[in-house]
């Protein structure tokens, strides 16, 4: 067996009450949120609660443990199964924040050098992603998933020397006042 840390999709549903806190502790373990949805529960006219669903990346062996925190705000999580191209995307977006959790400021031919002469990435539960990089259209496919994360509030980018720039957005990664 390796030193290598698995890392397993799962789904969360639970309700906004400390959801704040649940972000929080994603963070902590090192495992981070990919995607939020929102939506609200009605009957007829009225207006039950608000839910969340919300798709995360986190080491296999935090699982126990964020299942028990998830119950604890009365929550639930749920393995996900997803096409290999999905994971894919979610791979390297992880990868790409991990990155930025490093060097903090990266523009894009710097995080396509990191990415490209990367051998190893994170290993997924049931998943063997060999040969991400040497697919065509790679660096588009990064660019897009920049796109992405900065839609998502993961990073933002911004304008040095004449270059777009990533940093991770950390207002949105921790509860700041």
């Amino acid at each position: 067996m390796s030193d290598v840390n698995m890392y397993d999709l799962l789904l969360f549903t639970g309700g906004v009450y400390k959801f704040d806190e649940f972000k929080e502790f994603i963070d902590d373990v090192g495992g981070l949120i990919i995607e939020m949805e929102s939506f609200k529960v009605n009957r007829g006219m009225y207006f039950l609660s608000e839910e969340m669903k919300v798709l995360l990346i986190v080491p296999e062996e935090e699982k126990e443990i964020i299942k028990s925190f998830a119950k604890e705000i009365k929550g639930s999580i749920e393995p996900v199964l997803m096409e290999n191209k999905e994971i894919e995307k979610v791979v390297l977006i992880f990868e790409i924040y991990k990155k930025l959790q490093i060097d903090e400021l990266l523009n894009m031919e710097e995080i396509n050098k990191h990415l490209l002469n990367k051998p190893d990435f994170i290993n997924l539960k049931d998943c063997n992603l060999e040969n991400i990089c040497n697919e065509e259209g790679f660096l588009e496919k990064i660019n897009e998933l920049l796109i992405l994360m900065e839609e998502m509030s993961i990073i933002k980018s911004f304008e040095k020397n004449e270059l777009i720039h990533y940093k991770i957005n950390k207002q949105n990664n921790k509860s700041e006042k």
